[in-house]
């Protein structure tokens, strides 16, 4: 009886380790330097303090997440979860503008998925370089050093791609493959193939807090998938009324996400201007939902653009719950919708719009 006693303490004692994440880290010369770590919120959800050049961080795990290790002026990304972290820190000299100096440099190990995390961010920072590179560009800059530059752009996101593709498809106990499909490729890929590579993940990763959280992601863009009947919802009209989706049904109807400040959004009015004059005859409706956050913006582009179709918007920005439960990460944003509400394309721009609307609209 006592051996049964001693060895459910001893499983109950391994369980509940499984549950707590553990950063075991050294530190020399750090002594009295404070170590925190935060979430993505940049909250701060423990902190220590380096002692005989040594410190650890050890609580409950309430969520699998990223998150920033710091120590001093040292900072590097982990995944928390349930397997030890070893986190080193030093000192390194460097030399900047001719000037040497000792720089805290802090290094990270631990389980694959600490691997993995590096280079997602890795391959995540060589797309926003070039990017960055782009934006910040003087206007004399040469069309050759513009093209070279694009260039390295597109080979960064190739890498990136065959990276994410690579991880979600071949590393099935892994943690990093969920977290880059929910908060990456569930913006890029059809809701079968996320669907598919999330059913070949192992149970450990299913069962997670990211997991769930992945599973949460999928069911919502299920609901909006081609096939579907559109979630219906109900948002303020220009004129302070409430206009709800379900009051079209027997139009064909675009529902289309936009915004006063969205270039993209605006160098496609044209074209849905046309296709619009040329059908609302034959029950073609349009419902535009704006993203905007001040009224007076929304209100202006409508009129200064002409846009004679129906308008709502919440006025909460991206934090509009529609542009949520649609799963809107970018705009303009453009769900097309059959007499019976239900959604025939989530990407008729262009020409590809009039072709879908003239065979819903006979």
């Amino acid at each position: 009886m006592k051996r049964i006693l001693l060895l459910a303490c001893i499983v109950s004692s391994i369980q509940a380790g499984a549950q707590n994440y553990r950063i075991l880290g050294t530190a020399d010369g750090f002594d009295g330097v404070k170590v925190t770590l935060s979430n993505d919120k940049k909250q701060i959800i423990d902190s220590t303090v380096v002692t005989n050049g040594k410190f650890m961080l050890e609580r409950p795990l309430e969520k699998v997440q990223v998150a920033s290790l710091k120590v001093g002026g040292a900072g590097e990304a982990i995944l928390l979860d349930e397997n030890p972290i070893m986190a080193v820190c030093k000192l390194t000299r460097r030399t900047y503008k001719g000037k040497e100096s000792e720089v805290p440099d802090l290094v990270i190990s631990g389980d694959d998925d600490q691997h993995l995390l590096s280079r997602m961010n890795a391959a995540l920072m060589l797309e926003m370089m070039p990017m960055m590179a782009l934006a910040f560009m003087k206007d004399g800059t040469s069309q050759g050093m513009r093209d070279s530059i694009a260039d390295m752009y597109v080979a960064a996101k190739k890498h990136t791609k065959e990276l994410f593709d690579s991880i979600t498809i071949n590393c099935r106990d892994s943690y990093v493959g969920a977290i880059i499909m929910k908060d990456h490729l569930s913006k890029e890929l059809s809701y079968d193939t996320l669907k598919a590579r999330f059913d070949a993940f192992s149970d450990r990763v299913k069962t997670s807090s990211i997991g769930h959280e992945l599973a949460e992601k999928l069911a919502s863009l299920n609901a909006v998938s081609l096939g579907r009947i559109a979630p219906d919802f109900t948002l303020p009209t220009p004129e302070d009324k409430e206009l709800s989706l379900s009051s079209l049904r027997g139009s064909v109807v675009l529902v289309d996400f936009w915004a006063s400040w969205c270039g993209p959004c605006l160098r496609e009015v044209p074209n849905v201007k046309k296709v619009y004059a040329k059908y609302k005859d034959k029950g073609f409706e349009i419902l535009s939902v704006s993203l905007d956050d001040k009224r007076d913006n929304w209100l202006n582009a409508i009129k200064k653009h002409e846009l004679a179709w129906k308008h709502v918007s919440s006025l909460k920005g991206w934090q509009c719950p529609i542009a949520k439960q649609y799963n809107v990460t970018g705009i303009p944003a453009m769900f097309l919708l059959d007499r019976d509400g239900k959604i025939v394309s989530t990407n008729a721009r262009g020409e590809k719009l009039e072709e879908e609307v003239s065979k819903l609209c006979k």
